[in-house]
Formats: C-alpha cells, structure tokens, sequence
C-alpha cells in the first residue's frame, strides 16, 4: 500500500467550503487517484453545497497529492491529520 501526502495548492479556492479538513493530510491507497477519492469521502464532500459540490482533493489544480515512500504504517484506506489523528472516523 502507497501512503500519498495531499497538500492544498489553492487554498483560496471555494472548493474547500466542501471540505471538513483544509491541512495537510496523509492518505493510504494504492494510486494518486484513489488517494484523492478517499480523503474525498472522509472530508464530507459535497455535503456543504457550495462551488458545485467539487472536493478540493479530487482537483489537481487545488492540491497536490504526493507519494511518501518512506511511510509504510497507515492501513489501507486510512487518512490522517498531521497530528496523527485518524480523519472520517
């Protein structure tokens, strides 16, 4: 399993009003894509309404998402916080 870093590029953007968590975050899946998509569904996507219920995640223009591969200890499918704190669970 890949752990990928997604950062925010833009965080101006109004996608993030469609989003619970605007920091770093580190995600467990096995590409980029899947990356994007799970910090997606932990974040609450879609349930603010606001800039066409896009998530910031899935949009490369408004983060970055980048593999860590010197982190190998998040389970599958797990996202976390900086501090360490699980997200979307």
């Amino acid at each position: 399993m890949n752990i990928y870093r997604l950062d925010a590029i833009d965080p101006d953007h109004p996608s993030w009003q469609n989003s619970t968590e605007q920091e770093c975050v580190w995600a467990a899946a096995p590409t980029p894509k899947k990356a994007r998509d799970l910090v997606a569904d932990k974040t609450g996507v879609g349930l603010h309404g606001a800039a066409g219920n896009t998530s910031p995640w899935q949009d490369e223009r408004v983060t970055s998402c980048v593999w860590e591969p010197s982190l190998t200890h998040l389970r599958a499918g797990t996202v976390v916080r900086g501090d360490g704190s699980l997200v979307g669970d």
